[in-house]
């Protein structure tokens, strides 16, 4: 099966992956043992990096929720009216709790 070696996404550490696949279809991912940033070690989401290729559990549109109950069931949204409902929330947030009450 090919493998491709490339660099995890997941965070800034930069972390040496090789990625088993079909040619179409990416069916695994193990660290590299020739990386220097991870010598062939992996966290639990460098692991399971093939699982963030499929589609299922995977969110292929935007969704909201009318208001901020999340008993509300969620309903398919535009991007940029998703988009204006982040910045309202994020907005009023920081409003009321101040810049360090937000994160990402």
């Amino acid at each position: 099966m090919p493998e491709t070696r490339s660099t995890c996404c997941y965070c800034g550490v930069g972390c040496g992956v090789v990625i088993e696949h079909d040619g179409t279809h990416i069916t695994g991912v193990r660290g590299d043992p020739e990386h220097p940033a991870n010598r062939g070690r992996l966290c639990t989401k460098g692991s399971t990096l093939h699982l963030t290729t499929t589609p299922y559990g995977r969110a292929l549109h935007p969704e909201i929720r009318d208001g901020i109950d999340r008993s509300q069931p969620r309903k398919r949204a535009r991007w940029d009216e998703t988009l204006d409902a982040l910045v309202d929330r994020f907005a009023t947030t920081i409003a009321a709790h101040g810049p360090d009450s937000v994160g990402f």
